[in-house]
């Protein structure tokens, strides 16, 4: 019965138009924000295979720009998929507008904690994704005055300073600089990672927050 119900979440439905589509959400054993978000507009992108490809299917037709917006994403989406369309919506939505959105209307990424069964959610202001471009590391490595560590996820899995670690060990080791020295950590994704694996670093980092670690808004996604 526990392993139904979670399928059954697992699993978000939109009616559109008369055709009933569903995303798939990422499941993931990290605890996340399961208060009932009010005042919010849903955001879909389906996972879709047309002519042999995979692409991505937006549905934002009842986004209010001053609403918290609720991402569902499909977890078998690629990022090279996900990305433009995050970026364009968050660009637009920062924009200067009749209506703008208000100081606390946020963004949520939606997934199913997996520990609760309970649908949960990553919060996030402002990301600002850069698309056509690797990372500099030695602008990181050149800086003294700061300490600065790169978290980088490819096929082969996640690098922290170009260390190989697993997913337990990142959070590991977040959650042991409570009392360690500030530093600004940078992240990096490979643009077939999917979106299961991207969004399970962030609902890390989320649940790992604290005053010492400052996440640089820029993300580097290269979609050359």
């Amino acid at each position: 019965m526990k392993t139904l119900k979670l399928l059954i979440i697992s699993f978000l439905f939109i009616t559109v138009g008369c055709e009933k589509k569903n995303v798939q959400l990422p499941v993931l054993g990290v605890s996340g924000i399961q208060d009932t978000i009010y005042d919010n507009s849903q955001i879909w992108m389906f996972f879709k295979v047309q002519d042999g490809d995979t692409i991505v299917e937006l549905n934002r037709n009842n986004s209010i720009s001053t609403t918290n917006w609720i991402f569902n994403i499909d977890k078998k989406l690629p990022l090279h998929q996900i990305v433009p369309q995050l970026k364009k919506l968050i660009e637009k939505r920062e924009k200067p507008a009749m209506h703008p959105k208000d100081e606390n209307d946020y963004n949520f990424f939606s997934y199913v904690d997996s520990n609760s069964n309970t649908l949960s959610t990553v919060q996030f202001e402002v990301i600002n994704y850069i698309t056509d471009k690797k990372i500099d590391k030695t602008i990181l490595t050149n800086d003294s005055l700061t300490k600065h560590l790169l978290i980088d996820y490819d096929k082969h899995g996640i690098s922290l300073n170009d260390n190989k670690i697993t997913v337990d060990e990142f959070s590991n080791f977040l959650s042991k600089q409570q009392d360690s020295i500030q530093f600004h950590l940078h992240l990096s994704f490979d643009k077939n990672l999917s979106y299961q694996d991207y969004l399970h670093v962030k609902a890390i980092l989320q649940n790992n927050k604290n005053d010492l670690v400052h996440i640089d808004q820029n993300e580097y996604v290269n979609l050359k």
